[in-house]
């Protein structure tokens, strides 16, 4: 067991590097070329690479920031591709993939409230903070997905558009936050929670006025 898990953090660790060079690949190319696309696709999978081992990993050794990190990369990730490909439908609809999107979501919150329940809450610690600020953000999200659902035949181009940059940028900040956390010890340590933030949120700030996310109605065929 102890060896199947070292082989799947070696994995964890390659798909982080390579998610995080890619990802700022795809940020900075012109959207919709080539390279883009080719960066974007690698960041996807490394993404979701990032969120199935780190389950794999978290689980058993009780891990559950690295969980919930994981989990939160994961669900951006995953509806971040799918508005991309909703865009391209004449008849946009979610589907039962969408629902297993949510139920991962739902996992991701779940599984730390049944291990604090089983274990205790003395262990909870810093974790605490993370869970409620991750929580509220991931419940959030699948909440915005379940109400945009019945009305994506409204919605422009744009505002799918949108929600692609939105949620692989945020999931790239979440995972870039991830590693920051692990590998430096800043002083404070806040700086280390909120550079990422800092630094990527104005570029998401960028694309979207750039690409204008106002929802029209659009005439059904």
């Amino acid at each position: 067991m102890e060896n199947l898990l070292k082989i799947t953090l070696y994995f964890h660790v390659a798909f982080g590097f390579t998610a995080l060079l890619a990802g700022v690949l795809a940020i900075f190319f012109p959207k919709g070329g080539k390279n883009h696309n080719v960066s974007g696709i690698v960041y996807y999978w490394c993404m979701i690479g990032i969120g199935t081992t780190a389950f794999v990993i978290a689980i058993p050794k009780g891990n559950m920031f690295l969980l919930m990190i994981g989990g939160f990369s994961t669900y951006m990730t995953l509806t971040g591709r799918r508005y991309l490909q909703l865009r391209k439908s004449k008849l946009p609809k979610f589907s039962n993939l969408d629902l297993f999107f949510r139920i991962v979501a739902l996992a991701t919150i779940l599984i730390p409230i049944i291990y604090f329940g089983i274990n205790g809450v003395a262990d909870l610690g810093d974790f605490g903070i993370v869970f409620t600020v991750f929580g509220i953000f991931l419940l959030s999200m699948v909440w915005v997905d379940f109400k945009a659902g019945g009305k994506l035949h409204t919605f422009s181009k744009n505002w799918f558009l949108g929600m692609h940059i939105s949620r692989m940028m945020g999931a790239f900040i979440a995972t870039f936050t991830a590693f920051l956390l692990i590998n430096w010890q800043s002083d404070p340590v806040f700086i280390a929670w909120l550079l990422p933030t800092v630094i990527f949120t104005p570029v998401i700030i960028y694309y979207q006025r750039k690409f204008k996310t106002k929802s029209k109605t659009v005439t059904l065929p």
